[in-house]
Formats: structure tokens, C-alpha cells, sequence
């Protein structure tokens, strides 16, 4: 799994469980909004690796 995989499910958890548990709304909206910039820093840290291309092997 990767770590924004990770990130959107756990923001989706945080959001489901807004109104049923609403006595932690504030520390669910904490932890949404850190889950959501952790997923955009994993975000910006995949994009700017190199990605090396393969090399052919002659037949």
C-alpha cells in the first residue's frame, strides 16, 4: 500500500466517522488535515524522483 493510498483511506475514515462521533470532531479535522499533507508531501516526493528507463536486451 502505498503512503497516499494509505493517506486517502484514513481521511475517509475521518470523515465517516465525523458525525457518529461527534465529541472528537476536533481531533478527527486534526487528523484529516494531516493525512491530507502527508498524501500531498509523498505526492511532490514521488514526482521529483528520476525515473531511470529500462534497458533493452538484444536478442
Amino acid at each position: 500500500m502505498t503512503m497516499r493510498l494509505f493517506c486517502v483511506l484514513a481521511m475517509g475514515i475521518c470523515a465517516a466517522l465525523w458525525y457518529p462521533a461527534f465529541h472528537y470532531q476536533g481531533t478527527l479535522q486534526v487528523l484529516g488535515i494531516s493525512f491530507l499533507a502527508m498524501a500531498v508531501i509523498a505526492t511532490f516526493i514521488e514526482d521529483s524522483e528520476q525515473r531511470v528507463p529500462a534497458k533493452k536486451i538484444a536478442p
